[in-house]
């Protein structure tokens, strides 16, 4: 069994305390690295660094870039602080993702979460799913894919990593992503929100220099389905739309639209040339 870390960017008002069951065993360490000054952690067998102000991606460029233990872990996940999430659940995502070799992946949000993509929500018809996109909110990585990734966060000057998340598997060629539903976490927090009008209009600027200067876009694609004993399951493009739909069915409900996009994400898997080699695109994003 291999060893995994959760390294969270947390304030005074972080659900970190949520993740954590104290006095029960658990097979994953945990690592807080404060935007401010937080209370003693005292019960949490945790490791707490220093205190690094700023925006969450500002944090962890520094503390991945000066702390090497990072790299003692077979994998690594960087959560936002407004994720609800239980010592349990995080376990099984590790695991799950160790299984499956996955090399960037996510659990999907919970039906109750606050969502700005709706490929990042649980299909309820899958275990897992292998995709062309892993959002930036709840990121995981296997140590190799993390020292593959970590300079592009130099591209980031806000902090936010808008973009980031379109760039990542443009450069681990689509291989290895995926999102595991059946370790739901529930994000908290409403979406795409910015108190200062300056800072998300240089948000998204960023996002949008980052998707020109690295030639690529959001894939907002399933490409094969995984079941509950680990194996992909044998659906052709059109096989897995109608799984795809009736998984979301619950999405209708609160945005039409979602079907719209769902369809026409999917598109591209019609006529994906190498598909069939292990449910990964080989083309660029």
């Amino acid at each position: 069994m291999g060893k995994s870390l959760v390294v969270a960017r947390v304030g005074r008002n972080s659900l970190h305390r949520f993740w954590v069951d104290p006095g029960k065993p658990r097979n994953w360490d945990l690592c807080l690295c404060p935007f401010q000054e937080i209370a003693p952690q005292t019960d949490l067998d945790c490791t707490v660094t220093k205190v690094i102000p700023g925006p969450k991606w500002t944090g962890l460029r520094q503390l991945l870039n000066e702390w090497q233990g990072w790299r003692d872990y077979d994998y690594v996940w960087l959560p936002d602080d407004d994720i609800l999430a239980s010592q349990d659940s995080i376990g099984a995502m590790f695991d799950a993702a160790r299984a499956l070799d996955f090399q960037l992946f996510a659990p999907a949000l919970h039906e109750a979460s606050h969502y700005a993509h709706y490929v990042a929500m649980r299909n309820q018809r899958f275990f897992a799913r292998r995709v062309g996109f892993v959002e930036i909110m709840i990121p995981a990585f296997s140590r190799a894919a993390l020292d593959r990734l970590l300079p592009t966060l130099d591209q980031s000057t806000t902090g936010w990593g808008w973009g980031l998340d379109s760039l990542w598997p443009k450069l681990l060629d689509h291989r290895g992503l995926g999102i595991i539903d059946a370790v739901p976490v529930v994000h908290t927090r409403a979406v795409g929100q910015f108190r200062d009008a300056d800072l998300g209009r240089r948000v998204l600027e960023e996002s949008d220099r980052i998707l020109e200067t690295n030639g690529c876009g959001q894939r907002m694609v399933t490409f094969a389905g995984i079941g509950p004993d680990l194996r992909e399951l044998p659906l052709d493009p059109d096989r897995l739309l109608v799984e795809l739909v009736q998984g979301w069915q619950y999405l209708f409900d609160r945005n039409p639209q979602a079907l719209r996009w769902i369809v026409e994400q999917q598109a591209p898997v019609f006529t994906e040339s190498s598909y069939p080699v292990a449910g990964c695109p080989t083309s660029p994003c």
